[in-house]
């Protein structure tokens, strides 16, 4: 479903104060335009009324006025009036206004009168003059008054919004850095603060923020501490328990095969059914002894702290091999450095065993490849499948998964899981060679 774009603030807010400007500009013109349209009124009102009162006043009874009523029509037009005579019935003589107007059309139309005033007076039984409002050049004359008014307007306008926008632009500061900050937070970035900030609300949010990081921060210190503290208990337990299993369990198992051995040794002198007894104990021990050895591999990678990282996962790749033969295994790693820290090595080695087993598992693969590549300060481990695959997003992490990303976190590296159903997957890492 399609949704519109949400505004930022910023914009939310020029878009309002646009408006509301907009608003006011329009009012102001409209206001400007009406007092126009009056002053105009009035002027025609007046300047109608005026010249009646003259022309009655200079006309004398007689002859003599009809003939100055007829040197004042010839005269037609005079500053906002036309003069006519009307004689008798017939129409009076159309007005010679200037057809040059200065005003635009829009502005004539908004502020033309409705109806102009006129005055008609008598001069003798046939013959009247009439006195009609000529408000063009009053228009002109208010137009060129207007327009700077209404310039002044769109300038203060246009001043007002750009001032807003520069204003809000430095007042929206603060809140991006909030917003990028809690972006880092949200990314795992404790180590984030925010500066001081001039308005006392945002320092307060600032203030804030920076002591809830600082707790974070803490808390991830911790908790890696703790994670670390318990990894290295548990490897150490694993390393004890591999050798107590070598030292006695394997002992005491040798020991029972030995036994048997030398029971077997006088199988003629023996009873019946004893040689096939001592025969089945050994059988019993020497499965037991393997499986044990199995274990002791799998607590503790044989060679890992002699030979390396790199011979102890061909190790533990060529024993998956011999139990799995249904699977092509490949294996390409580069000689680790010396730098390499015991630490790093034995996380990295049950990263592999964690995903070896997981593809085993769940994957059902046809070929597993490893790859190792040590750089001058980086190690880089891949595992990769071509099995089932599984949609990361649909799918909760399980505990080995959460694991191996843990491990790769404590060393300070960074752990990719990706996957497709149908296509496999890959895990890999990139952590400092020494941590």
């Amino acid at each position: 479903m399609w949704r519109p774009a949400r505004l930022r603030l910023r914009q939310r807010l020029m878009l309002s104060v646009t408006l509301l400007l907009a608003v006011i500009l329009l009012a102001a013109g409209v206001l400007v335009i009406v007092n126009a349209h009056r002053a105009i009124s009035d002027e025609m009102d007046s300047s109608v009324t005026l010249a009646s009162d003259l022309i009655e006043a200079s006309l004398s009874s007689g002859d003599g006025a009809l003939a100055a009523a007829r040197e004042l029509a010839d005269i037609g037009h005079l500053r906002h009036l036309c003069l006519s005579l009307i004689v008798a019935d017939r129409s009076p003589r159309p007005c010679a206004t200037d057809a040059t107007s200065r005003a635009p059309a829009w502005f004539a139309a908004a502020t033309r009168p409705a109806e102009l005033p006129e005055r008609i007076i008598r001069v003798a039984p046939d013959t009247r003059i009439r006195v009609l409002a000529d408000p063009h050049d009053e228009i002109d004359e208010t137009w060129r008054d207007t327009r700077g008014l209404l310039g002044l307007l769109l300038v203060f306008y246009a001043a007002i919004l750009v001032t807003v926008y520069l204003l809000l632009g430095r007042a929206i500061v603060p809140v991006r850095r909030i917003d990028a900050a809690l972006r880092g937070i949200e990314h795992g970035r404790y180590d984030m603060r925010l500066p001081t900030f001039t308005l006392p609300e945002f320092d307060g949010i600032a203030a804030q923020f920076n002591h809830m990081a600082a707790t974070l921060a803490a808390a991830r210190d911790e908790n890696q501490r703790l994670r670390d503290h318990s990894l290295r208990i548990q490897e150490d337990e694993r390393r004890s328990l591999a050798r107590e299993l070598h030292d006695e369990l394997g002992q005491s198992l040798t020991a029972i095969r030995a036994d048997a051995a030398g029971i077997l040794a006088h199988r003629d002198a023996l009873p019946t059914g004893v040689a096939e007894s001592a025969r089945a104990i050994a059988d019993v021990a020497g499965r037991l002894y393997d499986q044990a050895r199995v274990m002791m591999r799998r607590l503790r990678p044989p060679g890992l702290d002699e030979l390396g990282l790199t011979a102890a996962l061909e190790e533990h790749i060529a024993g998956w091999q011999r139990t799995r033969p249904d699977v092509a295994f490949v294996f390409d790693g580069d000689d680790t450095p010396d730098t390499l820290t015991t630490n790093t090595a034995i996380h990295v080695f049950r990263l592999v065993q964690e995903a070896l087993t997981n593809a085993l598992r769940h994957a059902r693969p046809g070929r597993i490849s490893v790859r190792l590549a040590a750089h001058t300060d980086r190690l880089r481990v891949a595992v990769s499948d071509d099995g089932c695959g599984f949609d990361t997003d649909a799918t909760a992490p399980g505990l080995g998964l959460a694991g191996m990303a843990e491990r790769i976190e404590l060393l300070g590296g960074d752990f990719h899981l990706t996957s497709h159903p149908g296509h496999g997957t890959r895990v890999a890492a990139d952590v400092p060679l020494s941590h």
